[in-house]
């Protein structure tokens, strides 16, 4: 019955293989590609905070010892005007938001 010189247990197992990774690349790797994005977008999230942080506080130890030394309050005054001014301008290009009245 069988061909002569033909091993259908080895063809088997290497369709079986084929098939395996098959449903493993579109399920397993799949995964491991989303849960990479999600941890080093979440690494990037925390580095990207601390660092905003530590800049502002640099900007504000320098403006203070170098650029205006009378006091920390101008440097909080300076500092804020320009967020204000930055966040006013933001405001101004947002679009409504579709349904709102």
């Amino acid at each position: 019955m069988a061909q002569e010189g033909t091993d259908w247990t080895t063809d088997l197992l290497d369709r079986l293989d084929h098939y395996i990774g098959i449903v493993r690349s579109n399920t397993t790797d799949r995964l491991v590609r989303v849960a990479r994005l999600l941890v080093f977008g979440l690494i990037a999230t925390i580095v990207g905070t601390m660092a905003g942080v530590l800049g502002l506080i640099a900007l504000i130890r320098f403006l203070d010892d170098v650029v205006l030394p009378s006091g920390v309050w101008l440097t909080y005054m300076v500092l804020g005007a320009i967020f204000l001014a930055l966040g006013l301008f933001l405001w101004s290009k947002k679009t409504p938001a579709t349904g709102d009245v």
